[in-house]
């Protein structure tokens, strides 16, 4: 019998095309990897709006719930003002239902909407004074302030903290003649604990710069481009900022398993365990060995009986929210204790 002598062919890859895939391959796995290594979660962003009731000409104090550092934008959408403040605080001057958006980084957005109800007939009318004006103005022009708020008989205007009265009319027209930071106040109705400032930035017409010389003959600090815009600031927000702070402080993780042992013996405190979850997160669940189920059901199960924890933590958000807890535990057999 004759032998085959016809050869198998060898499947070869050329070098060129090796190297094409070798230069093109390296890049992107080197790019997938740094992706993959820098890649960070989106933000969990959400916020409170604190109190049960909010009226018009009212301050809302807005409770930021975003975890981490991030750069922040508030719509209120009533045609105001944006702020950049992590929580702060806005007066709605008519009633009305109205969209909050909070943007965190520029593309995470949360929304919400809130009603502001009708000032109540049996209620004490508080004027919150807004001060309506430009921001920024040259030295040697005029410009116009009003109150843009609805309602008040009086009216006092100063300029930079004096005691002097500038004007007792709704609205003022100022002229500086030196450039700089001016900070403009009103008081409404004779109530000095919602004194409203307007910080504005005086600017020198830029053919008259020679005319003014700074301090030891020196040249006139540059001007700046953008003036930010500088919303009211009223007296009484440094006692709303100083309750806040005043805030019953969360127990550590520490203290709640000494808590949650003593009610498995039978004698601890329920309802003050159950009040630092309720109170912190209504809709707060908690996953037990694998399962969510409420904190009563919790304690039902536990409530009297011999246990071994193996595991108690929380997730907290700006160390202020429980979002999250874990229990994980296993019950003795043959023993049960007396509850007191």
């Amino acid at each position: 019998m004759a032998k085959n002598t016809v050869e198998l062919r060898q499947f070869r890859i050329d070098s060129m095309i090796f190297k094409f895939f070798i230069f093109i391959l390296i890049p992107l796995v080197t790019l997938l990897g740094f992706k993959f290594y820098n890649y960070q979660a989106p933000p969990e962003v959400s916020f409170d709006i604190l109190g049960d009731e909010h009226m018009e000409n009212e301050m809302l104090k807005f409770r930021n719930n975003t975890a981490g550092d991030h750069s922040y934008e508030w719509d209120f959408g009533d045609n105001t003002e944006f702020s950049q403040d992590n929580s702060p605080i806005h007066i709605y001057s008519e009633a009305g239902d109205y969209t909050v958006t909070l943007v965190v980084d520029g593309r995470y957005e949360f929304r919400k909407l809130i009603r502001i109800e009708r000032l109540k007939e049996d209620m004490p009318m508080t004027i919150i004074p807004r001060i309506a004006g430009p921001k920024q103005m040259f030295v040697g022009a005029s410009s116009i302030f009003t109150c843009s708020t609805k309602g008040g008989n009086t009216w006092e205007w100063r300029v930079n903290g004096s005691r002097h009265v500038y004007s007792k009319k709704k609205s003022v027209k100022y002229t500086f003649s030196k450039p700089g930071y001016k900070t403009i106040s009103l008081v409404v109705n004779g109530n000095r604990e919602f004194t409203a400032r307007k910080k504005i930035y005086v600017r020198i017409k830029p053919n008259e710069k020679h005319n003014y010389t700074a301090p030891n003959n020196s040249k006139v600090k540059k001007e700046e481009v953008y003036i930010p815009e500088t919303p009211e600031v009223y007296t009484i927000l440094n006692n709303i900022k100083k309750e806040s702070v005043k805030e019953e402080p969360l127990p550590t993780d520490n203290e709640l398993t000494v808590m949650f042992l003593k009610i498995a013996k039978g004698n601890g405190d329920k309802e003050k365990f159950l009040k630092y979850f309720s109170d912190n997160n209504e809709d707060l669940m908690v996953r037990c060995n694998g399962n969510l189920i409420t904190f009563e059901e919790l304690i039902k199960d536990v409530e009297g009986k011999n246990i071994v924890l193996k595991e108690f933590s929380t997730e907290r958000r700006n160390s202020i929210k429980i979002i999250n807890v874990i229990i994980r535990y296993k019950k003795k057999r043959g023993f049960k204790n007396k509850l007191l």
